[in-house]
């Protein structure tokens, strides 16, 4: 299990002498940010994001995550973990919908409030305060729609899905079948699971391009996987012919983009959800908020004239 504490900041105490010396604020408040993995760049810009509400808040934040995506017992054992910890709030972004569900009703039963970013965990007996994230399954369809559009609408595509039984993988996926069920002259020629993987994403688009050698157009389910589809498309001499695009705007997808490979990746703004997440984690436990069921962060499309100087700089990014 990893474990980091990007932070350890404690709020002070209001002005003695008004009456805001009683309130919340003045509490030293901790919270558990519980991410996928620390692997991918997404999560990475998640959890920065999570660490600057803190900042701003002043409170305690423990950033944890099991060893790699997939890993479900060990993002278990690292919820287990952090509820002995007695946290204030945990901020939860579950691998499994189902498999975390006794997780969050053991969270319930000790009055902690759980929140769900990026991928929601089932509906069921579990309570969850809200979910932060983007709409995974819009996101996607306009994707889809902007690969129809480029290629005139007909050509054959293939799909590199993530996880299974993922509720982030699910929904991208209906999201592009949305739009391309709706087109005849399209026609999906692969739909493989490639884990979120470069690797496997690179495996799985060598094996779609061996046996679907016309294919127009491939799209990542995150842009490590589209990555891994790029190199392929290269390997066969077709990077001039073939459409890859993925989803997530991580620094070697904005790399790619800007040499001209990779032709889109959707932007989801992951820094925002992390840090919606923990600031209305805060307002449910300093306030008693009523949090909306779903607070959405907004997503966009970007090409290789979006990767400009002035959206890396404020992102913090230098491309080599």
């Amino acid at each position: 299990m990893l474990t980091k504490k990007l932070t350890k900041l404690f709020a002070t105490a209001a002005i003695a002498t008004t009456a805001m010396a009683t309130t919340s604020f003045a509490q030293d408040l901790s919270m558990a940010f519980i991410v996928k993995d620390m692997n991918n760049p997404y999560y990475s810009r998640m959890g920065a994001g999570a660490v600057r509400a803190a900042e701003e808040l002043g409170i305690e934040l423990s950033y944890v995550s099991a060893e790699f995506n997939g890993d479900i017992e060990g993002q278990i054992a690292v919820v287990e973990t952090e509820l002995v910890k007695g946290h204030d709030a945990i901020v939860l972004v579950p691998m499994n919908g189902t498999a975390l569900i006794p997780k969050v009703m053991e969270a319930n039963s000790m009055g902690i409030p759980v929140i769900t970013a990026d991928t929601k965990v089932d509906d069921g007996p579990a309570k969850v305060e809200t979910f932060v994230g983007l709409d995974e399954r819009s996101s996607f369809a306009g994707m889809a729609q902007w690969v129809v559009d480029q290629l005139g609408g007909e050509g054959q595509v293939a799909i590199l899905e993530g996880f299974r039984g993922s509720s982030t993988a699910e929904l991208r996926l209906l999201g592009m079948m949305d739009v391309f069920d709706t087109y005849d002259g399209i026609e999906v020629v692969a739909s493989i699971s490639a884990d979120w993987d470069q690797e496997k994403g690179l495996k799985a688009a060598e094996d779609i391009l061996q046996a679907n050698p016309e294919i127009d157009a491939i799209l990542g389910s995150n842009d490590l996987m589209a990555l891994g589809a790029v190199q392929a498309v290269k390997g066969a001499g077709k990077l001039d012919d073939i459409i890859v695009v993925g989803d997530d705007a991580i620094p070697s997808a904005l790399a790619s983009l800007r040499a001209g490979e990779l032709d889109a990746t959707i932007d989801g703004n992951t820094d925002l959800v992390g840090y919606e997440a923990v600031m209305a984690a805060y307002r449910h436990v300093t306030e008693g908020a009523d949090l909306d069921e779903w607070i959405v962060v907004e997503s966009s499309i970007m090409t290789a004239e979006d990767v400009t100087d002035e959206y890396l700089a404020g992102r913090g990014i230098t491309l080599d």
